[in-house]
Parts: C-alpha cells; sequence; structure tokens
C-alpha cells in the first residue's frame, strides 16, 4: 500500500505581510513507501501536523490530491473516508487520547469494535501490548495510567488493524530511551512487514530508523 501527496499545499485566510492568506503547508510533492521509514523534523509550528492531517484524510488541502494506491482521499464523503481511514490508517496522535471511561484494553480494541466485533482481535490486543511492556495494564482505566502508558497505549490501539499505512506524531515524546527503542523496533518490525511509515519527531534516537529523513520550516519540506 502506497500514500502519495501530489502538489499538495494548506492555506488559511489570515492577514500576512502584503496578503490576505498565508500557507501553512506550501504546495509539495511527498511518497511514503511500502516497507520505509520516513521521518519529518523542524520546528514546533513549521507545518508538520497540518502536513499528516492531510495525508490521512483528516484535513482537507486547498490544492493538489492525496493518493492512497490510486485513489484520491477526498473524492469520497466523510463517512466512506472514516472507514477507509480505519481500515487502512494506523494514526498516533500527538496527545494522549485515551477514553477515560475504557480500560487499556478497550483503547486499544477501539477501532476494531467500532465498525464490527473485536471478536478473535484479544490475543492480537494482548501481544502488542507485551511487546510494548504494558500488557499488566490489561484491566486498567486508561485515567489511571501515565503518559508514557498512555503513549504505549495508542500505539497498540494504532497497530491493532494491521494497517497498510502508520503515520505517528512524536510517538516517543513521553517515553524514557529504552521505552523508546520498544516502540521504534515495533514500528520498524511494521515496516519489514510491508507498512509505509511516517514519523513527525523532534527525538533524535529516532533518526537511527529512518530510512529517508525530511526537514519542514515554515511550511516548506526539503529532504535532509
Amino acid at each position: 500500500m502506497k500514500l502519495r501527496a501530489e502538489n499538495v499545499g494548506r492555506m488559511y485566510f489570515r492577514s500576512s505581510k502584503n496578503t490576505n492568506f498565508f500557507y501553512a503547508v506550501e504546495s509539495l510533492d511527498l511518497e511514503l513507501e511500502e516497507g520505509k521509514i520516513t521521518v519529518i523534523t523542524g520546528r514546533s509550528g513549521s507545518g508538520k501536523t497540518t502536513l499528516i492531517n492531510m495525508l490521512c484524510g483528516l484535513l482537507t488541502p486547498s490544492c493538489g490530491r492525496v493518493l492512497l494506491d490510486d485513489k484520491d482521499l477526498y473524492a469520497s464523503g466523510d463517512r466512506e473516508r472514516s472507514l477507509l481511514r480505519n481500515r487502512s490508517f494506523g494514526i498516533i496522535p500527538q496527545g494522549q487520547t485515551g477514553l477515560q471511561c475504557l480500560t487499556a484494553a478497550e483503547n486499544v480494541l477501539l477501532p476494531v469494535s467500532m465498525y464490527g466485533s473485536s471478536k478473535g482481535k484479544e490475543d492480537k490486543a494482548r501481544i502488542l501490548l507485551e511487546k510494548l511492556g504494558i500488557d499488566d495494564l490489561w484491566d486498567v482505566y486508561s485515567n489511571e495510567l501515565s503518559g508514557g502508558e498512555l503513549r504505549r497505549m495508542s500505539v497498540a490501539r494504532a497497530l491493532i488493524n494491521d494497517p497498510g499505512i502508520i503515520i505517528a506524531d512524536e510517538p516517543t515524546g513521553d517515553l524514557d530511551a529504552d521505552t523508546t527503542v520498544l516502540v521504534m523496533e515495533l514500528l520498524k518490525e511494521r515496516a519489514r512487514n510491508g507498512a509505509a511509515v511516517l514519523i513527525v519527531t523532534h527525538d533524535k534516537d529516532v533518526m537511527p530508523y529512518a530510512d529517508t529523513v525530511y526537514t519542514m520550516e515554515k511550511g516548506v519540506l526539503k529532504k535532509a
């Protein structure tokens, strides 16, 4: 599965210098390859999160197309795009997004149970949590988890459907060095199994895992 951005950009209307708009993301081309880990780094506010939101179908570009294989993500309606995103994408958001009324296991299984039954997926959830070192938190509610535990839970949730595309925004932000290795080895394993992985990060410990590195500054993406 491949994800490709063609001439994709995002403009906002706001007075800026001598114009009444500015580009949060300048028009760019980007292809995420199967089996590869792509890393984007850059200062906060440079447009990285805006870019990945467009790539995963959460934010309509002002120009260009986002193609999953040969399917234009934004040519379909919201419901179809949501179903496609749930089936094909694993998204690890920057914030801590566990639902407090659910246990760690229920949060991990949420992408499965939202559009069907989680029956038969419990073993996979346990394996993911074990690989991430938090299998003992299976029945613990998310409001009782630390920031690092919530981060690892969100990684497991993103991988439960075996997505072909994995997009991670600061996936190691709350983690120590040893746990960063656990997360990155798991993402590397998914890449070896054919997933296309995109990571936005400031964490230098992630760089050795990258096949391709880009930098982003003021909405402009450049190959490092």
